[in-house]
């Protein structure tokens, strides 16, 4: 239990209406995007540097840790409470610093919402490409500590690509700038990308300079409609082997067709074994000549229709049914696990070819989502989590995605995290001596394991 004198100098820090202590304030932080669940002693909600720097100094005079949260969309478990925690909430540091187009960079807060940054670029004509499905929710800092991607990765990259510099209270309190402003070279160690996807285990990031850049001029959306799920994974193969790099380039099996369908009526057909949404941008005297080549190949590999948008309107049509695809499956079974498996993207196929014999051997019902281009897989295991033995089944069937994504040579996250869920696997990816090697980072930043205790790895 905090101490009244902790929890009175926590106050003196953040204020009184932005710590909170009682059981029913805390049970909203007990959880994340998973299952798992945890009791925090209190939740912390700092709006400066400063009172980060005062928190993390008393918590560590008090011997107490700390956990990062923003909104609490994390997939993995990173965002989880342990025992005897604090929650740090960053969700008042929410502002947007400066956005200079000059030299393409905006500088944020992490409680900064995606979908806000992008919506203030969009004034300036500029965006911020890493777009994650959960950008309505979702913060920056839950973006940068789980390296995000989203959509637009195949072409452009994720989170790690786009961040320029970082301001990081460290658990010894002390603040330093990792990186640059406006170029994305270091003359020392690359400290940003250590910091990048750590999942707040090293330092808590207090300001973000991200790389923006200009809308394209031009863009080309499409979408192709399969009997099979291999046909649609052969599509993504052939489309890089012919050297097309396309924005987007995402991938719905039939069961998430058919629950988007059932949700919002998006005119996909139901008998569809898969489709693709495909997309291209750039100037506009290229855009022709790509879809072109895009339809060619897409009927080659056996597409039943083949689309290409021609007003906004469709393309919000063609976009819809994604955008609610992880809801939408609540219409099947109470329950879901996320997986992100990632594999190379001339291994996509076979590992669509995986996911469907795990189905088969396990029993369970999944419906894959995909960022195909990149060859990030999120197949949706569905299931009622109060029947345990149908748990056990599920972890069962997970562990085996996750064995057939690193048999061909992949990673069991993509961009999801590793967090409390996948911690158990990173030995079977990395093994003991790359372990070895992160366990001494986390030493060398957190001697005490203070910050984000028991996430990533065990010490």
């Amino acid at each position: 239990m905090l101490s009244h004198s902790a929890i009175d100098k926590l106050k003196s820090i953040c204020g009184e209406k932005d710590v909170i202590t009682s059981k029913i304030g805390m049970y909203a932080y007990g959880y994340d995007g998973t299952m798992l669940w945890g009791v925090p002693e209190g939740i912390v909600m700092p709006e400066s540097t400063q009172e980060v720097v005062d928190v993390v100094n008393l918590c560590r005079e008090q011997g107490i840790t700390i956990v990062p949260r923003g909104a609490g969309t994390n997939e993995s478990g990173g965002s989880v409470p342990v025992d005897g925690c604090i929650i740090m909430n960053f969700s008042r540091m929410k502002k947007i610093l400066e956005v200079d187009i000059e030299n393409y960079v905006a500088i944020v807060e992490p409680g900064v919402v995606n979908w806000d940054i992008q919506e203030m670029l969009a004034k300036y004509g500029y965006y911020y490409p890493p777009d994650p499905a959960s950008w309505k929710a979702s913060t920056m800092g839950g973006n940068l500590g789980e390296c995000s991607g989203g959509p637009k990765c195949f072409k452009y990259g994720v989170t790690r690509d786009f961040i320029y510099g970082l301001e990081v209270v460290l658990p010894s309190g002390k603040v330093i700038w990792v990186g640059g402003k406006d170029f994305s070279s270091e003359p020392m160690y690359d400290m940003t990308r250590i910091f990048v996807g750590s999942e707040g285990t090293l330092g808590f990031i207090t300001k973000i300079a991200i790389r923006i850049q200009p809308v394209p001029a031009a863009k080309k959306t499409m979408l192709a409609i399969y009997n099979t799920p291999e046909d649609g994974s052969q599509s993504v193969a052939d489309i890089v082997a012919a050297g097309i790099i396309p924005t987007t380039l995402e991938m719905m099996d039939n069961l998430i067709i058919n629950t988007t369908e059932d949700f919002v009526h998006a005119g996909n057909p139901r008998d569809a074994g898969a489709l693709l949404i495909l997309e291209v941008d750039g100037h506009p005297g290229d855009m022709d000549e790509q879809v072109k080549t895009i339809g060619e190949i897409v009927k080659k590999a056996n597409a039943r229709e083949f689309k290409v948008a021609t007003s906004a309107d469709e393309v919000d049509k063609i976009w819809l049914a994604r955008r609610v695809a992880f809801g939408s499956v609540a219409r099947v079974r109470p329950n879901y696990g996320v997986n992100d498996i990632t594999v190379p993207r001339s291994k996509f196929p076979q590992a669509i070819a995986g996911i469907e014999k795990v189905k088969k051997e396990f029993g369970v019902t999944i419906g894959t989502v995909a960022h195909a281009g990149d060859g990030n897989l999120h197949p949706l295991i569905l299931f009622d989590q109060r029947d345990k033995e149908e748990v056990e089944t599920v972890h069962a069937a997970e562990k085996e995605l996750c064995k057939m994504a690193i048999a061909l040579e992949g990673t069991v996250s993509g961009e999801h995290g590793i967090g409390l869920l996948k911690k158990p696997l990173m030995i079977q990816e990395y093994g003991p001596a790359t372990m070895d090697v992160f366990k001494k980072i986390k030493r060398a930043f957190d001697p005490q394991s203070q910050f984000n205790p028991g996430k990533l790895l065990d010490l």
